[in-house]
């Protein structure tokens, strides 16, 4: 990855990759993290940048790798180290985990659902060659433990009601697909080389300033559009609903696990609950208009959501 024209020396390239002290306009010229850092991939996002905030506030040192550049650290006291690369170029990857001193691993940067059904080759490279990527760089150069951020699409046909951390995992959509492989492959990890992974099955999220464009987001901007006064066609199955969970807790979610002593760690992969069911828009809607009742909401389903709902089936 080169530096574009016009990014006024904002960034510095170093082996492949590009890193920028958050909050300086000066590349970052240190070959390395002074004190032991934790590593997030997907550092930028929506999760990462909640994860990050927390590990900041806990006096934690952070290194993000994302392709995203972002500038909410940028008036924060205690900044992350952001670096620009992709999880899928092992170079990249590599060139992280040899500039940088880490602990611990936090493997949050994934191609969600919607993006994943609608390009499955580049979900390949993301989430199964850029999980590879990661569990052989931690297994290489250590630190010995991963927190990979995995799903609840992992489940798929013939689920029961209630979905246990051992419920059969038989996905039949990319995205759900992708990470079961990334979950097994760390077993594998764990078991071959003694890789302390661990993993996070994410439901669908609530929280404000959402970007991508995921199976479930629909729940958060159709919130967000009636607080603004806006009208907002929910992409949506009305009266299919979805597990949520609120952004913040996912992130704490991510840290509780990471702090657990090895021995108490027994299913690896972990299922985690906000609200104890799922909640369909027509639902939300319902809840909006007791607040806003002018609230315009009308419903134009995605015909990828349709397929993706029937996959579920």
């Amino acid at each position: 990855m080169r530096a574009e024209s016009g990014t006024s020396g904002r960034y510095h390239v170093s082996s492949g990759c590009i890193r920028r002290r958050a909050g300086t306009g000066n590349p970052d010229y240190s070959r390395r993290c002074t004190a032991m850092a934790k590593l997030v991939t997907g550092g930028t996002g929506f999760i990462g940048t909640a994860l990050v905030d927390q590990l900041l506030e806990r006096g934690e040192d952070v290194v993000i790798l994302d392709r995203a550049p972002s500038t909410h650290w940028d008036n924060a006291s205690h900044k992350p180290t952001i670096v620009l690369g992709d999880i899928s170029d092992w170079p990249q990857v590599m060139n992280v985990f040899t500039q940088y001193k880490l602990d611990c691993v936090f493997h949050l940067a994934a191609m969600l659902s919607l993006p994943s059904e609608a390009n499955p080759w580049a979900a390949f490279q993301v989430n199964v060659v850029g999980t590879r990527n990661m569990l052989e760089a931690v297994r290489l150069f250590g630190p010995n433990k991963l927190i990979m951020a995995s799903t609840t699409a992992t489940y798929g046909l013939d689920t029961d009601p209630v979905i246990t951390d051992t419920t059969l995992q038989r996905p039949t959509t990319m995205y759900g697909a992708s990470k079961v492989f990334g979950e097994l492959l760390g077993r594998f990890y764990r078991k071959k080389f003694n890789t302390d992974f661990r993993s996070v099955r994410i439901p669908s999220l609530v929280g404000p300033l959402i970007k991508t464009r995921a199976i479930g987001q629909y729940n958060s901007w159709m919130i967000e559009a009636a607080a603004q006064g806006k009208p907002y066609s929910c992409y949506g199955l009305p009266d299919r609903g979805l597990p949520l969970i609120y952004y913040k807790d996912t992130a704490a979610a991510f840290a509780v696990l990471a702090d657990a002593s090895p021995d108490r760690i027994k299913m690896v992969n972990y299922n985690i609950a906000g609200v104890n069911r799922s909640v369909a828009p027509q639902e939300i809607e319902a809840s909006i208009k007791k607040f806003i009742p002018d609230a315009q909401i009308t419903y134009d389903p995605d015909d990828v959501v349709v397929q993706y709902f029937k996959a579920l089936r």
